[in-house]
């Protein structure tokens, strides 16, 4: 009987550091999210011009009655570095529990480009987050990079303006010469490669 005991004691034990199920983790609620550009002082230059970034949600436990916060990462962005980033900012928060939850999820966007600086973006920098994009997420689309959400609004506002009133091309042949532009022509600005295939593939 004391065996049994014993192996029920451990049995319990050990469902309390099982992760927790679907169902149960679906129950923290999303509490904040936040973008960290690259012009930012807490995102370090050394990583951005690495091309390292990406997402980090981390769940946070608002510490009680002089206690520290207690956060640990939910969800990787894949870079040790940007996790262990994450998980200082949020432990910093100044977050109470919201809506009688004990936790909740705060979920930090890293990205190295802003709308005001693709213009001056280069091919050779892009080809640097292309890089790192391939190698650390090679189950994604390179036309998922950050930056192309940044940059094809400032491209068809571009080429509005310039007069360009035909049928505009599909995004994602747009992307996809980019992306092969930039290889080929690493000195040039990504932005003006981008317009360039643009024009290209607009019918007459």
């Amino acid at each position: 009987m004391k065996t049994l005991a014993a192996c029920s004691t451990l049995a319990l034990g050990m469902l309390a550091l099982a992760p927790q199920s679907v169902a149960a983790q679906a129950t923290v609620p999303a509490w904040r999210e936040i973008v960290v550009y690259a012009s930012d002082a807490s995102y370090p230059q050394a990583l951005a011009r690495r091309g390292v970034q990406g997402v980090v949600t981390i769940e946070l436990t608002p510490g009680a009655r002089g206690r520290k916060a207690v956060a640990t990462v939910r969800d990787s962005s894949r870079s040790a570095d940007l996790d262990a980033l994450a998980l200082g900012m949020a432990r910093r928060l100044d977050i109470v529990s919201a809506n009688g939850a004990a936790s909740g999820l705060v979920t930090y966007r890293f990205r190295k480009d802003h709308t005001s600086t693709v213009a001056t973006k280069t091919c050779a920098d892009f080809n640097v987050d292309a890089a790192y994009q391939s190698a650390t997420f090679p189950e994604r689309s390179l036309r998922e990079l950050p930056v192309f959400d940044e940059s094809i609004g400032k491209l068809i506002y571009t080429l509005h303006r310039e007069g360009e009133n035909r049928a505009f091309p599909p995004v994602d042949a747009i992307l996809d010469a980019s992306v092969a532009g930039c290889a080929r022509t690493p000195q040039a600005g990504m932005l003006d490669v981008m317009r360039q295939e643009a024009l290209k593939l607009i019918a007459p």
